[in-house]
C-alpha cells in the first residue's frame, strides 16, 4: 500500500494515496473506503497513475466544516485537480464516490477523459427508496451492501478502540452532512445528467440491494451513450467483490479513450 501524502486544497487538508504510472485516474471511494488501497486500485495502477484521496472527514482527511452539500465535494475535487496541475483525468467513483463523480461530470465534462460510475447513489428513482443505512446494525449493513459477506472484511476496522470508534463516528457524520436529507440523492442531479458529454461506463452488481438494477437503468437512460456492465457475483460493491474483473472492464473501457496506453 502506498504511503498517504498530505496535500492542501484551498486550505482544506486531504490525505492522498497515489501509485502506478500512465494517464492519471482519480478514484473516489464510497462510505468506509477512505484510506484503503485495495486490489481494485492496485490492478488499475498497472495501467494508470491512480490517485485515491480520502474525502474530508474520512480516514486521515480532517473534517471540513464548509462542506454542507454534495456539490461542495464536487467543487473540492475539481480544485484538487487544479492543485495537482491535472488538466484532464479518467474519473471513477464507487457508491457515494460515484455520486460525487457524477456531480463533477455535470459541472466540468471537459476535464474528463472518461467516467466510470460503480453502483452510484445520488438520484431519485421512481418506485425505489434507498434502505436507511444510518438506522441499521452492522449485520444488516453487510447483508444490504455485499452479495458475498466475506468481502466485507476488506473494509473491516482494525479494532474497536476508542480512536477507531471516533473515526467511524466522524466518517458517518461527514456522510450525513451531505446525504441525510434528502437521503442519498440530490433532487437536481437527475435532470443535469444530460449535461455529461464524457464517455461513461456504468458498473453494477447484479445483486445490489442498496441501489438495484432499476437504478442502473435510470442512470443509463439519463446519460447519453452510457454503457452498462453487470457483474453477476456482486452486490453494491463489485470493485470489492470482483476486483480483477471490474478493474479489467474499467481498464478496457478507458483504453479506448484518449490519453491511455
Amino acid at each position: 500500500m502506498p504511503e498517504p501524502t498530505r496535500i492542501v486544497v484551498r486550505d482544506t487538508p486531504v490525505d492522498l494515496l497515489r501509485d502506478g504510472s500512465g494517464p492519471p485516474l482519480l478514484f473516489l471511494h464510497g462510505a468506509g473506503g477512505g484510506g484503503r488501497w485495495l486490489t481494485f486500485q492496485q490492478r488499475l495502477a498497472e495501467r494508470f497513475d491512480v490517485l485515491a484521496p480520502s474525502h474530508p472527514g474520512h480516514a486521515g482527511s480532517p473534517t471540513a466544516e464548509w462542506i454542507e452539500h454534495i456539490s461542495d465535494l464536487a467543487f473540492h475535487y475539481l480544485d484538487l485537480l487544479d492543485t495537482l496541475g491535472l488538466e484532464r483525468v479518467h474519473l471513477a467513483g464507487a457508491s457515494f464516490g460515484g455520486w460525487i463523480a457524477a456531480e463533477m461530470a455535470t459541472m466540468a465534462s471537459s476535464r474528463l477523459e472518461s467516467l466510470v460510475l460503480i453502483d452510484p447513489v445520488g438520484i431519485k428513482v421512481e418506485g425505489w427508496i434507498y434502505p436507511f443505512l444510518f438506522g441499521m446494525e452492522l449485520p444488516q449493513i453487510v447483508a444490504t451492501v455485499f452479495h458475498n459477506p466475506m468481502a466485507a472484511l476488506a473494509l473491516a476496522p482494525p479494532d474497536m478502540s476508542i480512536d477507531t470508534l471516533a473515526l467511524l463516528y466522524r466518517q458517518n457524520t461527514a456522510l450525513a452532512r451531505v446525504g441525510w436529507n434528502p437521503y442519498l440523492y440530490n433532487p437536481l442531479l437527475r435532470r443535469r445528467l444530460a449535461r455529461i458529454a464524457t464517455p461513461t461506463l456504468l458498473v453494477w452488481g447484479a445483486h445490489d440491494r442498496l441501489a438495484p438494477l432499476v437504478c442502473a437503468e435510470a442512470w443509463r437512460k439519463e446519460i447519453a451513450g452510457a454503457t452498462l456492465r453487470v457483474f453477476d457475483e456482486s452486490g453494491h460493491v463489485p470493485h470489492l467483490e470482483e476486483p480483477d474483473a471490474v478493474a479489467a472492464a474499467v481498464t478496457e473501457f478507458c483504453r479506448t479513450r484518449k490519453g491511455t496506453r
